[in-house]
């Protein structure tokens, strides 16, 4: 693998229109140091290319085949997952969003606005629509992590002749390094969202399995108010698909909200379990939740809420969440802090004793469906 420094720094005409800002252009506006912009090469050409669109997708899954779906996601999952070109733009959101949802379970006391990001692109150059792709998640960092109020630490980019990937890392800027930070250039999104002396562990504020406690509530939290669907997803690729329309990640208002109210759950204790909704979606990590238990799932309450009776569509989209376990004791205090917020949750069941492993039910008997129904869709008004 080589550096290729006009990927970067060439201006970019996709689909016949000149794009007068380079990729590292719209990088650099999300550093937090500015003393490392990177310089513009000399001397590189424009790069053409075209972007490709999924086809339209007429497959449709089969809601009683979702135990056999749930296999075939794990048996492909594990690995790395390569960049899925005609979703840059959904794509490049999500990673970013698992890398900061992943860090929510650390120890340390820390808010959104705390963490930065680290970026590095692997490439394979030559096949068509792949430049496009990675213009497209340039842009999509550029305007995500804006809106998120997240800097960008560094950005690195390397050719490849394989695979492609879009690598995000999400970590606290060392000490040294705040302390000796000049004022920036680029203003962000101004945010409370930043605490006075941060810290961060590598230790994990509580386990990402369920503990055996079957009076406590398993509760599925989507940080992004889109509606579910399975384009790109772990699932289509584990089937050679490309799974028609992608979820649009495009609410990041929403996202802090979820982030700073759970993260203060975590940060507090309230949280005897938690892990990040990322690659297969709710299922994926509702089953690598249930280490050597078992989890009983009733996604009643999520189907009355989006009013969507796809449940392979609700397990299988992948969007950015978590999956937390709370005591019944500690119920009406996150349904309230939670409520506070404007952020919708969904019980979906309890651990169980008798069986490992996930067992779907649809009882459709939640009695707060009708008030998460009306946040949702309040959430999903946003702002203009």
């Amino acid at each position: 693998m080589t550096e290729k420094e006009s990927a970067l720094h060439s201006q970019y005409i996709i689909d016949g229109i000149r794009h007068e800002i380079t990729p590292a252009g719209l990088l650099d506006e999300c550093l937090r140091d500015t003393r490392i912009i990177h310089p513009d090469a000399e001397g590189c050409a424009d790069i053409i290319d075209e972007s490709i669109d999924p086809p339209v997708s007429t497959f449709t899954y089969d809601n009683s085949l979702n135990e056999e779906y749930l296999g075939m996601c794990i048996a492909a999952g594990g690995d790395e997952r390569t960049f899925r070109m005609l979703y840059p733009d959904t794509f490049t959101r999500q990673r970013i969003a698992y890398a900061l949802l992943d860090r929510m379970w650390n120890e340390g006391h820390y808010r959104l606005g705390d963490l930065t990001l680290w970026a590095k692109w692997t490439w394979n150059t030559r096949p068509l629509g792949s430049m496009a792709a990675f213009y497209a998640s340039a842009e999509a960092v550029n305007s995500y992590l804006f809106d998120l109020g997240v800097k960008l630490g560094d950005y690195y980019f390397e050719e490849s002749d394989e695979e492609s990937y879009a690598r995000f890392y999400a970590w606290l800027p060392d000490k040294e390094e705040s302390e000796e930070e000049e004022p920036m250039e680029v203003q962000f999104k101004s945010s409370p969202y930043e605490s006075r002396h941060p810290w961060i562990s590598e230790d994990r504020k509580c386990p990402c399995e369920i503990l055996p406690d079957p009076s406590s509530w398993i509760i599925y939290i989507p940080f992004d108010t889109c509606p579910f669907r399975i384009g790109g997803s772990l699932l289509a690729q584990a089937q050679g698909r490309n799974g028609g329309t992608s979820p649009q990640i495009q609410d990041p208002d929403y996202f802090i909200d979820c982030y700073e109210v759970v993260r203060e759950l975590a940060e507090d204790g309230i949280i005897m379990a938690g892990t990040t909704v990322g690659d297969g979606g709710l299922a994926v990590a509702a089953a690598g939740m249930c280490g050597g238990g078992g989890i009983r799932m009733d996604l009643g309450g999520l189907m009355a809420s989006y009013q969507d009776n796809d449940s392979t569509k609700l397990l299988f989209s992948e969007i950015p969440g978590v999956l937390i376990q709370i005591s019944d004791n500690d119920y009406d205090y996150l349904d309230s802090q939670l409520l506070l917020q404007d952020v919708a949750y969904y019980p979906i069941g309890h651990p169980s004793a008798e069986s490992t492993g996930i067992s779907f039910v649809k009882d459709g008997k939640s009695g707060v469906a009708g008030i998460l129904a009306s946040l949702l869709e309040q959430a999903s008004e946003g702002e203009d």
